[in-house]
């Protein structure tokens, strides 16, 4: 970390504890957006959007009833701990559901993709955001931001998550689009599921 990243860590660092002055930051959905909304069409839902949901009409926000991040002011229409529960959504309910920079978070990430499955018709788009972990810290420790200590896998990128969707034997999958790393760390993958 060069000297005025370090700086400026320490002064909001510093503002934050002594002044309760909270540092807001651009949400990983806003960078993909453009690329991923022609594929979040009808009803759908954003899994742990953190206040800024993909879309604002006809998208569900699914998070814990207060997100832990701060990146909008969109609420919570469904609140739940996703990791730890299943989703309280009947099965085949979204034309497509979205998650940016969830599944990172998941110890066991085929369980998470088959809950985000679970709630998707056939036939509709399942849109993954979430960092290559290399490429992450590499970037955070370049521009002195803070890891997220929720991230579990080391190995999480491209690959990884291809290898995990394979795992699941109940659907067969197309892959519309996918972006590895053009924004920043970012790998955007977007899956037609077929059940």
């Amino acid at each position: 970390m060069n000297f005025e990243s370090f700086v400026n860590r320490k002064i909001k660092g510093t503002l934050n504890k002594w002044f309760g002055i909270e540092f807001t930051y651009r949400s990983e959905t806003s960078k993909v957006r453009k690329l991923v909304l022609p594929y979040c069409i009808d009803k759908g839902c954003d899994i742990g959007f953190g206040g800024d949901k993909i879309k604002l009409e006809n998208c569900e926000g699914i998070d814990f009833p207060s997100p832990y991040t701060k990146v909008g002011n969109a609420k919570v229409d469904i609140g739940c701990d996703v990791i730890n529960s299943e989703i309280p959504v009947p099965d085949n309910t979204y034309d497509y559901v979205y998650t940016s920079h969830l599944i990172e978070d998941f110890v066991d990430t085929k369980n998470g993709l088959e809950k985000f499955i679970r709630i998707l018709k056939s036939g509709g788009n399942l849109v993954l955001v979430f960092p290559d972990q290399m490429k992450y810290e590499a970037y955070c420790n370049k521009n002195g931001q803070f890891l997220n200590p929720y991230h579990v896998h080391k190995e999480m990128g491209y690959d990884f998550m291809i290898q995990k969707l394979n795992e699941i034997s109940s659907i067969s999958y197309d892959i519309l689009f996918s972006s590895n790393c053009v924004i920043d760390y970012n790998v955007v993958i977007i899956i037609k599921i077929m059940k």
